[in-house]
């Protein structure tokens, strides 16, 4: 689209004036509270630059379910884009395009010329012919389909119109109440015609001027009222309009040109003495009018318009070149004046013959060859699919492939050229394995023509014919032992020093096995991290602390190896650690550190100017109190072992008294939700009858087909060799499509926001996936009690057995439903960094961007270099800082953004977020909710007009969390985008925002109260996607990590292994825990390597 549209826009304004009337015209309101909903997201469309193919497409489909042969939403969106370009031409002074006219005088009439490019846009330039049929000789073989029998939604005997449209032509065609000899003249196109008082024509209906009076002076002439003179002149010259004038002079010299044609100098050997008539120029033989292509009747016009719609492009393209071979026959030898035909007065010009090749090309463009893939011909002009896609996929002709017959994208669809022309491209391209190719028929370009020396620098051999690299190796040190690359001293070494004998070596090389990582004289020792703060570093690593008549740790034990014989790679050496990312993430894992390695450096980079990451938890006066808006994560789950660490953190902190939890016998925990079709469902679960649980299951549309695919999944076979596969294809594929689509969907929009057919399955549900590959059946799985076991939930359960108990209120809390915080969940990360600014050894730093990461290459270095720009400094050269380890709590992208080289991380570059708008909304009346519980999701199967806000769930806060707020009320929050916002560039603002939510809750709940609070928040790119594939990618970027970085580089946050805040505050005590461990490998995705995995027991 050339016209681009913004919102809050004179423009957008006029067309949200223009499209919701034209929406009510055509009856496509939404039926629902709030008819402007359609109407606003079709501006949005339009905002985010959607074409007029897409937003056709997206109305038929996904908005309207319009059937196949309903064209109301094409019609509809071009009518839009004319729209734009018009008001856009008014607004903005733009120039709206419009069809070229063309002048009269050099080609013919107006109708012709219209022809002329009917017929070009459907036989593409092909040969023009004589006017050689009549109207009835054209009728006779017109195909079905090529004239329109009536409106486009009721051909061919379609009835999926909409309903609304039936009526309003019913009901405009209805007569019944006139009288039988009373009609009325056609006004609008929906009455008859009056065939009882219509007077007698009056000249053509374009004249203007066809109802003035006539001067007396023309009366004389014989000219009637708005009638044509005897003559044939149409007005007086100058009483006529410009218009007038120039129509007159168009017919002159039209009738000048056709003259011209039948008194040639051929036609006056036959008609002697005949005088040469006075005509323009332009019109005689040889002049300017010789490259016009001759006329074609209507019966080649609708003969060509059938064959191409029946896709006869052959025959089309062979009857053209018959065409063009019998003008060419009977044209004039070159150098004739002009080219004019001999025989016949018709005129070949060079331009014919261009468009005919043209036309050629283009049609051949167009088609598929029916060779494809297999196609052996280089310069063949047919279409083809990407070399990369599967074979039959259907193709979009109408645009090319950038990177032609290179294309390696399996999902292109696009036009692409002969596949025999990717050798030509491969032996232009780089090897990208070179030096180190070992495929002899290679089709790729290699650099060098002579294969490189094996023996490198290390090479003898005077006069050695092989090639030698004088280029540095990069690596320092370089471990590869056939790395040809030229080396300085000491570079290629590491690993290989203990395979080189030394005579006088080995007396002063310590052996392996005398090595020592615990020192003996040394007691064993318990790390209490609250005596860290004011007290000696002697001091920090002993004691306990006593709260009530318990004693407790706050981490299990970690055993504290002496600093003098320890590991010389990792702990020794650990002494300037970075973090970055000041979220949950980053607080939790500098927290560790400062607790865990005291005499270590901990410095905590933040681009922004808060911390806390997601976690925003605003206190908003309503006038008589105070109430909590949640605008990231609103309560914690304490299931283990995950959310007992985060218990364990909080007790750390000192916040059991700041807790507040949700009983499992509370309504919250009992009632939750989920809409469909119409109407709110509860979910049975605890605490519902199972009498009335059953009756649900059978009478509610969202269970159809439960039963039955829950007692025919054991018996459908199992994937062979499974990799991974998205959500909803594998429960489409063991259970029901009907399943995924209302339920496990519904689900997922609660947790990642996402698509189940985008999201992985071994990701998200390990389970289902290691039950379908052991015990192939996910029923069998869960009927024998089987549950899935990680090692490190292993060894963590049997840490905590040997630690001391814990509070009374932690092992309350351990057995609720959800908990929370007094002052919202924002509470536990504004106690982490208090409980920060007090440790000596950590230094916050707000407002500083790293932008870049690398490992240092000087010699005998083995630490981070971190480019760091502050924010306060104003400067356009970052700072470089080194660390010995970096902590990386950003997002994968993000990280992947900074590193280099980015080849050690690419994958991790793989991993999408969604961005979700949050609407937090306070009603003073305590009673307005229908139903008290949890709140309900929303499903990927709910119709439109249920959701056209494309909400995602509700949240009833008032009932989820009782304690936080001031007043009493009702405090709801609602959901909205998650990946129905993929690919959006603007997103609504917050008053549209407040007005989407209040639709949802007006709609799905009866709310149409105005609230007494409100806030709009819109959170980017703040879940991350777990797509298929994932934990095969994190297994590569795992092993990519530790061959770049040597474990000197760890990652975690929630892009990696859990997007909720407990797998946050578990990843941040891995890695610590890793650290501290001298696990040197470990890079914070060990968990996907193989032996780390979870196995399926009882």
């Amino acid at each position: 689209m050339s016209v681009e549209v913004s919102l809050n826009t004179p423009l957008a304004d006029a067309l949200s004036n223009i499209v919701q009337p034209k929406l009510t015209e055509i009856g496509w309101n939404t039926g629902g509270l709030d008819d402007s909903a359609l109407g606003e997201y079709i501006i949005l469309m339009l905002v985010n630059g959607k074409s007029q193919d897409q937003i056709a497409t997206e109305l038929s489909n996904d908005l309207l379910s319009l059937g196949p042969d309903d064209t109301g939403a094409t019609d509809f969106s071009k009518w839009l884009f004319e729209q734009v370009h018009l008001l856009n031409a008014q607004i903005n002074g733009s120039i709206a395009p419009q069809t070229q006219q063309v002048p009269q005088a050099q080609g013919g009439s107006s109708r012709q010329i219209e022809g002329d490019q009917g017929h070009s846009e459907n036989s593409q330039f092909s040969a023009p012919r004589a006017p050689d049929a009549d109207m009835g000789e054209a009728m006779d073989d017109v195909q079905d389909g090529s004239i329109p029998t009536g409106p486009k939604s009721m051909r061919s005997g379609s009835r999926t119109g909409n309903k609304r449209l039936m009526g309003q032509l019913s009901k405009a065609m209805d007569r019944s109440s006139d009288a039988v000899l009373h009609r009325v003249r056609p006004q609008q196109g929906t009455e008859r015609i009056n065939m009882h008082n219509r007077q007698p024509p009056k000249g053509p209906r374009n004249d203007q001027n066809r109802n003035q009076r006539i001067p007396p002076n023309l009366r004389a002439m014989g000219v009637p009222n708005g009638g044509t003179p005897k003559g044939g002149m149409i007005t007086p010259m100058m009483n006529a309009t410009p218009q007038q004038q120039m129509a007159l002079f168009a017919m002159l010299e039209e009738q000048a040109r056709m003259m011209s044609q039948i008194f040639s100098p051929q036609q006056q050997n036959f008609m002697p003495g005949m005088l040469q008539p006075a005509i323009n120029p332009n019109f005689r033989p040889g002049g300017q009018a010789q490259n016009q292509q001759p006329d074609r009747s209507l019966f080649e016009r609708i003969e060509h318009r059938a064959q191409q719609q029946n896709g006869h492009f052959n025959k089309r393209q062979q009857h053209d070149k018959r065409d063009s071979q019998s003008r060419n026959h009977h044209s004039t030898a070159p150098g004739a004046d002009g080219g004019q035909d001999s025989a016949n007065g018709d005129v070949t010009s060079s331009m014919e013959v261009e468009n005919s090749q043209k036309s050629q090309s283009e049609q051949s463009s167009d088609t598929v060859c029916k060779f494809n893939l297999k196609c052996t011909k280089a310069d063949c002009p047919y279409a083809h699919q990407s070399p990369a896609a599967p074979p039959g996929v259907t193709l979009d002709l109408s645009s090319g492939c950038p990177f032609g017959a290179r294309c390696q994208n399996r999902k292109c669809v696009m036009r692409h050229p002969s596949p025999a022309q990717k050798p030509a491209h491969s032996t232009a391209e780089n090897c990208r394995f070179f030096p180190n190719c070992t495929n002899p028929t290679c089709p790729f370009r290699h650099p060098i023509s002579t294969p490189l020396c094996r023996f490198g620098e290390s090479c003898t051999r005077e006069g050695c014919k092989f090639k030698h690299v004088t280029i540095t190796c990069k690596f320092n040190p370089c471990l590869n032992p056939d790395c040809a690359y030229k080396h300085t001293e000491n570079q290629k070494r590491g690993i290989f020093g203990d395979k080189v004998w030394r005579a006088d070596g080995d007396q002063e090389r310590e052996h392996v096995s005398e090595r020592k990582f615990v020192d003996d004289n040394m007691a064993e020792e318990l790390v209490v991290p609250e005596h860290a703060q004011g007290h000696s570093s002697e001091a920090s690593n002993h004691g306990a602390e006593i709260t009530g008549s318990h004693y407790h740790k706050v981490l299990p034990v970690w055993r504290t190896y002496a600093t003098s014989n320890s590991h010389p790679e990792v702990h020794s050496e650990a002494s300037n650690i970075a973090v970055l990312g000041g979220g949950i993430t980053g607080l939790a894992s500098a927290y560790y550190l400062a607790q865990q390695l005291p005499r270590s450096q901990i410095t905590l980079f933040e681009g922004s100017a808060r911390l806390g990451g997601w976690l925003r938890s605003k206190q908003v006066d309503v006038g008589n109190g105070k109430v909590v808006f949640e605008q990231g994560p609103r309560n914690l789950r304490p299931a283990p072992p995950n959310g007992w660490v985060t218990l364990d953190l909080v007790q750390s902190l000192g916040l059991e008294d700041q807790v507040l939890m949700t009983s499992k016998g509370s309504v919250a925990a009992q009632n939750r939700f989920i809409y469909y079709p119409d109407h709110l469902v509860r979910m049975p679960g605890p605490g519902a009858p199972f009498l009335s649980s059953i009756f649900t299951i059978l009478r509610e549309p969202l269970f159809k087909h439960l039963f039955t695919a829950s007692l025919a999944e054991p018996f459908k076979p199992a994937q062979r060799d499974p990799d991974d596969e998205s959500i909803g294809s594998f429960i489409s594929r063991r259970f029901k499509p009907a399943l995924a689509d209302n339920i496990v969907s519904a689900i997922i929009h609660g947790i990642y926001a996402g698509d189940i057919y985008q999201l992985s399955v071994r990701s998200i549900f390990p389970i289902l996936w290691h039950a379908e590959k052991e015990v192939k059946s996910v029923a069998a799985a869960i009927g024998q009690g089987l549950t899935l076991r990680w090692p490190q939930d292993v060894s963590l359960k049997a840490e905590w057995a040997k630690a001391a108990p814990v509070s009374d209120k932690i092992k309350a809390v351990r057995n609720s439903s959800v908990f929370t915080f007094k002052r919202g969940i924002g509470q536990l990360a504004d106690r982490l960094v208090s409980k920060l600014q007090d440790f000596p050894n950590v230094n916050i730093r707000l407002g500083t961007a790293v932008d870049g990461l690398r490992r240092q290459s000087n010699a005998g270095s083995h630490k981070i270099g971190l480019m760091i720009r502050p924010d306060f400094e104003h400067t356009d050269k970052p700072i470089t800082e080194e660390f010995t380890h970096v902590i990386s709590t950003i997002s994968s992208k993000a990280l992947s953004s900074i590193v280099r080289p980015a080849s050690s991380v690419h994958l991790l570059s793989q991993t999408p977020s969604v961005t979700v708008m949050v609407v937090n909304l306070y009603f003073s009346n305590p009673s307005i909710l229908p139903v008290r519980g949890f709140g309900y999701l929303l499903p990927r199967s709910l119709p439109f007009e249920q959701n056209p806000e494309y909400a995602l769930g509700v949240v009833f806060d008032s009932d989820a969390t009782i304690g936080q707020d001031e007043i009493l009320g009702t405090k709801v929050t609602v959901m909205l985008g998650g990946h129905w916002w993929d690919g959006w560039v603007a997103y609504p603002d917050e008053e549209m925002g407040a007005r989407m939510a209040r639709a949802v809750l007006k709609r799905h709940l009866g709310i149409s109260e105005k609230p007494q609070a409100i806030h709009v928040g819109l959170q980017k790119d703040c879940i991350p996607q777990y797509t298929v594939g994932h934990h095969s990618r994190m297994t590569r970027a795992d092993g990519l990590l530790r061959a770049q970085f040597n474990g000197r580089l760890r990652v975690a946050g929630n892009s990696y292994t859990g997007v909720g805040l407990n797998d946050c505050i578990r990843s941040a005590r891995n890695v610590v825990a890793s650290l501290v461990e001298d696990r040197v490998q470990d890079t914070g995705l060990e968990s996907f390597t193989a032996g780390n995995g979870p196995q399926l027991r009882r």
